[in-house]
């Protein structure tokens, strides 16, 4: 999904939490985290390309099936998960769930609608490929 998806698909789930009840906390939790769980893009990008601030390049890099490798630190639904855990061993303050909350949605509509492998968005599954963006494409 591109950037402007997750922008609309996080403030219209913010403005809910919000008119729901939710606190402002909460709301601005799970926009943060739904839209900037792609900030990990940029590591993979200027590891290729080396730091520049093209964002038109940026934007279509990943699209056009560029990169040899993808590390994609936070797509991942290991940490999602654990970091789930984490929160519930806790009791931890439900603004922090709620954020947790916007990167799984993040992951999940990623998984839905980028035509990708399956299992890429495992972080363990690209490790046993080194990472290679061919396996994610699937392209062989």
């Amino acid at each position: 999904m591109d950037l402007n998806e997750h922008l609309m698909i996080s403030a219209a789930g913010s403005a809910a939490i919000a008119v729901g009840g939710g606190g402002w906390e909460s709301a601005l939790a799970f926009s943060i985290a739904g839209v900037f769980v792609d900030l990990d893009h940029f590591l993979d990008y200027w590891r290729e390309t080396g730091f520049n601030l093209d964002l038109r390049r940026f934007f279509s890099y990943f699209s056009s099936g560029h990169p040899s490798k993808l590390y994609l630190i936070l797509h991942a639904w290991e940490w999602c998960g654990l970091a789930f855990a984490a929160w519930a061993l806790r009791q931890g303050p439900a603004w922090v769930c709620w954020g947790l909350l916007g990167w799984f949605q993040h992951l999940l509509l990623d998984q839905r609608f980028n035509r990708l492998h399956a299992m890429s968005y495992f972080f363990f599954f690209r490790a046993r490929h080194r990472f290679h963006s061919r396996i994610l494409y699937g392209k062989p």
